[in-house]
């Protein structure tokens, strides 16, 4: 397999809103390169309603990409199919290991509420798996922005699906590219105001150009990383939206 290599810019940063009631950051992320060159990415954000939401994002986070690192270090999929086996199998791993912890806790796997979005990028494309209003948005060779893990909204307004849910699996949302991934962008729903046009579910992208172009121009990840901190506290960020925010930014060399 060819191998490949990645250039990955991360931050997380507490909404306003957090701040002001004395709650932690509950969102997570996590990222994985495999010897093989695939990059593996996850992101995912505890329910605010949820007494241990934060611990059910850093679980479910910690799990699927244990989960799809041992899956492809076994057999590397070649079809469809066989992908869609793979993130299913992390999810449900994921899930089950939030009920394991639970139980263990005495408490109810409601209290872990968590969105979880699992990425991997490889030589033939991307597989993108989603539960929640987390999104990956991408830009084509030829410059185009499409989103194939858009948002997904909940029954009621405001509301979305979470890893916990019964019937979690029903709605996971997995998709496949085909195409080769150049540059990517994979975040929580507190920068879906900024981030998306909401009104059709679409990437924005005025918001992803100069971020594509500081990652282009970056070759320190720890300075990137504190200066993409820096953007997501800004008081231009933080007048769009009052939750917490998590970008992961990706860049194929």
């Amino acid at each position: 397999m060819t191998e490949l290599k990645w250039r990955v810019v991360a931050a997380s940063a507490q909404g306003t809103s957090h701040l002001q009631n004395d709650l932690p950051c509950q969102d997570v992320y996590g990222m994985r390169v495999l010897a093989t060159g695939e990059l593996l990415v996850a992101v995912a954000d505890g329910a605010g309603s949820a007494a241990q939401g934060g611990m059910g994002a850093q679980l479910a986070v910690d799990h699927a990409l244990s989960a799809v690192s041992e899956q492809l270090d076994k057999y590397r999929p070649t079809s469809p199919k066989a992908w869609r086996l793979l993130m299913t199998h992390a999810y449900a791993g994921a899930r089950d290991a939030l009920a394991l912890h639970a139980r263990q806790a005495g408490l109810d796997i409601r209290d872990y509420a968590t969105t979880l979005l699992v990425a991997v990028l490889h030589p033939e494309g991307l597989a993108c798996g989603l539960i929640g209003d987390a999104a990956a948005v991408v830009r084509s060779a030829e410059g185009v922005f499409y989103s194939p893990c858009p948002p997904q909204r909940g029954e009621y307004a405001n509301a979305t699906n979470f890893l916990v849910q019964s019937q979690a699996l029903a709605v996971l949302d997995i998709q496949l590219r085909t195409d080769a991934v150049q540059q990517a962008a994979f975040f929580t729903d507190g920068l879906a105001p900024l981030a998306m046009n909401l009104a059709y579910n679409r990437p924005h992208p005025p918001f992803f150009e100069p971020l594509f172009a500081f990652l282009e121009s970056t070759s320190d990840v720890e300075s990137g990383a504190a200066a993409l901190t820096n953007f997501l506290t800004s008081d231009r960020v933080n007048a769009r939206t009052d939750d917490d925010k998590t970008l992961v930014l990706v860049q194929r060399l």
